[in-house]
């Protein structure tokens, strides 16, 4: 399990606010809405939300991220609140809200049958859900293949990962609550002044990263590991005066 409390994933949550801003863009929020922004994080789409003049609550299991959050809401004179807790297990009534929001969230929970059965579970008639789900391909998912495949071998267990990205998946798991699932495409640039910057940067700060490295450094493999991952990138760069590299995302659009 990842610690997301863990380094800085602040850093993260900024590259990834544009795809935070298309879902709440694509949730066509009315004010006074009650929202719910599962594994919130740092509070980005709970935020925007909060903004168009929704009723926002956000959660995340990692209480340094929702400090994090307050803080931010706090700073712009935003009304969301934030709750510490487990997306499997979420702390709310029945049909409590009229939205949920997950960017790049529920999609790590471990057991995605029950989380999705919470997310329907606590939207109100006629409401919906938007999860959006990286599709498995292209340069960083490469490199998250490599250091995926080297922890699965020094720990000797490879998690089945729930492919959020594949409707029909997706809406295998809806249709037994009685929702009906849509999609939109999107894609997203992370940019650096390098490769090697690029890798370093999130070598330093991000949660996963942090998780792993200490596994693959007891057994002798992270160097090894770390120099195949910066060569993935470096073959991937579409700026060569630089750093830029372009991966494909889904939005699920679930409605009750």
């Amino acid at each position: 399990m990842v610690d997301w409390g863990l380094g800085r994933y602040e850093e993260t949550a900024r590259e990834l606010e544009p795809v935070a801003a298309r879902v709440v863009s694509l949730a066509a929020l009315q004010p006074g809405e009650r929202v719910l922004d599962v594994a919130c994080g740092t509070g980005n789409a709970a935020l925007l939300a909060s903004r168009v003049g929704a009723d926002v609550t956000g959660l995340d299991a990692a209480p340094r991220l929702v400090d994090v959050a307050r803080e931010r809401a706090r700073t712009e004179g935003l009304q969301a609140r934030f709750d510490v807790g487990d997306a499997q297990a979420l702390p709310y009534e029945d049909g409590a809200f009229d939205v949920v929001l997950s960017v790049f969230g529920v999609i790590f929970a471990p057991d995605a049958p029950r989380a999705l059965a919470e997310i329907v579970r606590v939207l109100g008639p006629g409401g919906r859900a938007l999860v959006s789900a990286w599709v498995p391909e292209g340069t960083l998912d490469a490199m998250l293949g490599v250091l995926r495949g080297a922890v699965a071998e020094a720990t000797g267990t490879a998690p089945a990962r729930f492919p959020w990205h594949d409707l029909d998946a997706v809406t295998e798991l809806a249709s037994r609550h009685g929702a009906t699932v849509s999609v939109e495409e999107g894609e997203i640039a992370f940019v650096a002044e390098s490769p090697d910057a690029y890798f370093a940067a999130n070598e330093a700060n991000h949660p996963m990263s942090l998780s792993m490295q200490p596994l693959l450094e007891r057994g002798g493999a992270y160097g090894a590991v770390r120099e195949e991952a910066v060569a993935i990138l470096r073959s991937g760069n579409q700026d060569p005066d630089a750093f830029r590299i372009t991966s494909r995302y889904r939005v699920l659009i679930v409605r009750m």
